[in-house]
Protein backbone atom coordinates (compact mmCIF):
# COMPACT_ATOMS: atom_id res chain seq x y z
CA UNK A 1 0.00 0.00 0.00
CA UNK A 2 1.61 3.61 -1.05
CA UNK A 3 1.57 6.01 1.89
CA UNK A 4 1.43 10.01 0.93
CA UNK A 5 4.83 9.91 2.84
CA UNK A 6 5.88 7.67 0.25
CA UNK A 7 5.58 10.14 -2.28
CA UNK A 8 8.23 12.89 -2.09
CA UNK A 9 7.58 16.28 -0.96
CA UNK A 10 8.53 18.42 -4.14
CA UNK A 11 6.60 15.71 -5.89
CA UNK A 12 3.51 16.52 -3.58
CA UNK A 13 3.67 20.35 -4.39
CA UNK A 14 4.57 19.98 -8.24
CA UNK A 15 0.89 17.94 -8.73
CA UNK A 16 -0.81 20.04 -6.43
CA UNK A 17 0.54 23.45 -8.35
CA UNK A 18 -0.12 22.22 -11.32
CA UNK A 19 -3.92 21.06 -9.99
CA UNK A 20 -4.00 24.36 -8.98
CA UNK A 21 -2.99 26.46 -11.82
CA UNK A 22 -5.26 23.86 -14.46
CA UNK A 23 -8.47 24.24 -12.14
CA UNK A 24 -9.12 28.11 -13.95
CA UNK A 25 -8.81 26.78 -17.11
CA UNK A 26 -11.14 23.92 -16.41
CA UNK A 27 -13.57 26.06 -14.68
CA UNK A 28 -13.51 28.77 -17.37
CA UNK A 29 -14.18 26.77 -20.49
CA UNK A 30 -17.45 25.54 -18.90
CA UNK A 31 -18.43 29.08 -16.59
CA UNK A 32 -18.04 31.36 -19.47
CA UNK A 33 -20.32 29.30 -21.55
CA UNK A 34 -22.69 29.38 -18.91
CA UNK A 35 -22.29 32.99 -17.78
CA UNK A 36 -21.67 34.81 -20.78
CA UNK A 37 -20.51 38.07 -20.46
CA UNK A 38 -21.14 37.98 -16.63
CA UNK A 39 -18.43 36.04 -16.65
CA UNK A 40 -15.07 38.13 -16.31
CA UNK A 41 -16.49 40.34 -14.10
CA UNK A 42 -17.61 37.37 -11.83
CA UNK A 43 -14.01 35.71 -12.03
CA UNK A 44 -12.29 39.17 -11.48
CA UNK A 45 -13.63 39.03 -7.88
CA UNK A 46 -12.77 35.95 -6.79
CA UNK A 47 -9.26 36.06 -7.70
CA UNK A 48 -9.49 39.93 -5.67
CA UNK A 49 -10.61 37.94 -2.47
CA UNK A 50 -8.03 35.40 -3.42
CA UNK A 51 -5.25 38.28 -3.65
CA UNK A 52 -6.54 39.35 -0.21
CA UNK A 53 -5.14 35.91 1.65
CA UNK A 54 -1.56 36.73 0.77
CA UNK A 55 -1.13 39.07 3.63
CA UNK A 56 -1.90 35.66 6.13
CA UNK A 57 0.80 33.88 4.27
CA UNK A 58 3.30 35.96 4.11
CA UNK A 59 2.47 36.60 7.91
CA UNK A 60 2.60 33.02 9.04
CA UNK A 61 5.78 32.79 6.26
CA UNK A 62 7.48 35.64 7.91
CA UNK A 63 8.12 37.48 5.36
CA UNK A 64 9.14 41.18 5.38
CA UNK A 65 6.80 43.18 3.25
CA UNK A 66 8.41 47.29 4.14
CA UNK A 67 9.19 48.24 0.54
CA UNK A 68 8.74 47.74 -2.98
CA UNK A 69 11.27 45.49 -3.05
CA UNK A 70 10.14 43.71 -0.23
CA UNK A 71 6.25 43.28 -1.17
CA UNK A 72 7.86 42.31 -4.98
CA UNK A 73 9.94 39.47 -3.41
CA UNK A 74 7.35 38.22 -0.72
CA UNK A 75 4.72 38.26 -3.91
CA UNK A 76 7.38 36.00 -5.85
CA UNK A 77 7.87 33.79 -2.91
CA UNK A 78 3.85 33.34 -2.46
CA UNK A 79 3.16 32.65 -6.29
CA UNK A 80 6.24 29.78 -6.53
CA UNK A 81 4.97 28.29 -2.89
CA UNK A 82 1.09 28.45 -4.22
CA UNK A 83 1.83 28.14 -7.65
CA UNK A 84 5.11 26.12 -8.58
CA UNK A 85 8.02 27.09 -10.06
CA UNK A 86 6.96 27.12 -13.32
CA UNK A 87 6.43 30.71 -12.74
CA UNK A 88 9.95 32.04 -13.20
CA UNK A 89 10.85 35.87 -13.57
CA UNK A 90 13.77 38.34 -13.28
CA UNK A 91 13.74 41.83 -11.49
CA UNK A 92 14.94 44.60 -13.77
CA UNK A 93 14.61 47.29 -11.42
CA UNK A 94 14.20 47.26 -7.79
CA UNK A 95 13.78 49.82 -4.86
CA UNK A 96 12.35 51.34 -1.89
CA UNK A 97 9.38 52.55 -3.80
CA UNK A 98 9.27 50.73 -6.89
CA UNK A 99 10.23 47.08 -8.26
CA UNK A 100 9.51 45.84 -12.02
CA UNK A 101 9.69 41.92 -12.74
CA UNK A 102 9.55 40.10 -16.27
CA UNK A 103 8.23 37.29 -15.73
CA UNK A 104 9.02 34.73 -18.42
CA UNK A 105 7.09 31.37 -17.32
CA UNK A 106 3.24 31.02 -15.85
CA UNK A 107 1.75 28.36 -15.06
CA UNK A 108 -1.88 29.79 -15.41
CA UNK A 109 -0.89 30.36 -19.31
CA UNK A 110 0.82 27.21 -19.76
CA UNK A 111 -2.49 24.87 -18.40
CA UNK A 112 -4.41 27.55 -20.80
CA UNK A 113 -2.13 26.11 -23.90
CA UNK A 114 -2.62 22.64 -22.92
CA UNK A 115 -6.21 22.86 -22.71
CA UNK A 116 -6.11 24.38 -26.19
CA UNK A 117 -7.89 27.47 -24.39
CA UNK A 118 -8.33 31.59 -25.24
CA UNK A 119 -5.79 32.46 -22.65
CA UNK A 120 -6.11 36.15 -23.16
CA UNK A 121 -9.16 35.22 -21.02
CA UNK A 122 -7.02 35.34 -18.42
CA UNK A 123 -5.39 38.81 -18.10
CA UNK A 124 -8.03 40.59 -16.34
CA UNK A 125 -8.49 37.96 -13.14
CA UNK A 126 -4.59 37.78 -12.91
CA UNK A 127 -4.29 41.65 -13.13
CA UNK A 128 -6.87 41.59 -10.25
CA UNK A 129 -5.11 38.99 -8.24
CA UNK A 130 -1.87 40.70 -8.54
CA UNK A 131 -3.15 44.46 -7.64
CA UNK A 132 -4.74 42.36 -4.95
CA UNK A 133 -2.01 40.60 -3.40
CA UNK A 134 0.05 43.75 -3.78
CA UNK A 135 -2.05 45.60 -1.72
CA UNK A 136 -3.00 42.96 0.86
CA UNK A 137 0.78 42.97 1.36
CA UNK A 138 1.11 46.32 2.18
CA UNK A 139 -1.57 48.52 1.54
CA UNK A 140 1.14 51.64 0.45
CA UNK A 141 1.84 49.90 -2.89
CA UNK A 142 0.40 48.75 -5.91
CA UNK A 143 0.60 46.61 -9.12
CA UNK A 144 0.22 46.67 -12.94
CA UNK A 145 1.02 45.18 -15.71
CA UNK A 146 3.14 46.68 -18.61
CA UNK A 147 2.59 43.97 -20.80
CA UNK A 148 1.28 40.54 -20.94
CA UNK A 149 2.07 37.25 -22.38
CA UNK A 150 -1.42 36.31 -22.44
CA UNK A 151 -2.19 39.30 -24.73
CA UNK A 152 0.69 37.86 -27.04
CA UNK A 153 3.69 40.19 -25.03
CA UNK A 154 7.09 38.65 -24.93
CA UNK A 155 6.96 38.70 -21.04
CA UNK A 156 4.65 39.97 -18.50
CA UNK A 157 6.02 43.16 -16.99
CA UNK A 158 5.06 44.46 -13.91
CA UNK A 159 5.60 47.51 -11.90
CA UNK A 160 5.26 47.24 -7.76
CA UNK A 161 5.03 50.98 -6.87
CA UNK A 162 4.21 53.12 -3.62
CA UNK A 163 1.15 54.57 -4.53
CA UNK A 164 0.44 58.05 -5.07
CA UNK A 165 -0.94 60.26 -2.72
Amino acid sequence: MVNIKDIPAEVRWEIAARSATAMTGAYGVFFERALGDKYGEIVKHIWIEGGKEAKGLAEKLALPVGDAREVDEAWGVLSQVLYGQEITWETVEEGKDRAVDRITGCPFLNRHREMGADARGIFDACQAYAKSTVESLNPKYTQRFESAMCLGAPYCESVVERRSG
